[in-house]
């Protein structure tokens, strides 16, 4: 039987990132939060759709500016948003990538934000 850390390894996308002289945030970036949101891409939207309808936002009705504006500021403003998002990246991590993670939360959770906020909104037409 698999471990845990072999079974969220093999179900992980592959995403082709050049890692040479990178730093170790960069490596953990490229190795793990890249394929980790690759994979919960459609449940980051989900849930941020179900945002939107929870306060009432016609997203589609408004401008990609205004879209846009949305996006970065619900992210980055509300907690519980971010704390659900989060979680959803964090509950992949196997025990060596959580234990880094500790080490290193306020750095990493910027750049989850970042990967996030870029994310949806490149694909904000799917909201």
């Amino acid at each position: 039987m698999n471990t845990r850390t072999q079974l969220l390894e093999s179900i992980r996308p592959e995403v082709k990132v050049k890692t040479d002289s990178s730093s170790e945030l960069e490596i953990f970036q490229s190795k793990t939060l890249r394929p980790i949101l690759k994979f919960q891409n459609e449940l980051l939207l989900a849930v941020f759709s179900k945002h939107l309808e929870e306060n009432k936002i016609q997203f589609k009705t408004l401008r990609d500016d205004k879209q846009e504006e949305i996006i970065h500021t619900d992210l980055k403003k509300d907690l519980s948003l971010k704390n659900e998002l989060r979680g959803l990246i964090a509950g992949h991590f196997t025990l060596d990538e959580f234990s880094f993670y500790v080490r290193n939360k306020t750095q990493i959770n910027k750049r989850i934000l970042e990967l996030i906020i870029k994310r949806i909104t490149d694909q904000k037409e799917k909201l």
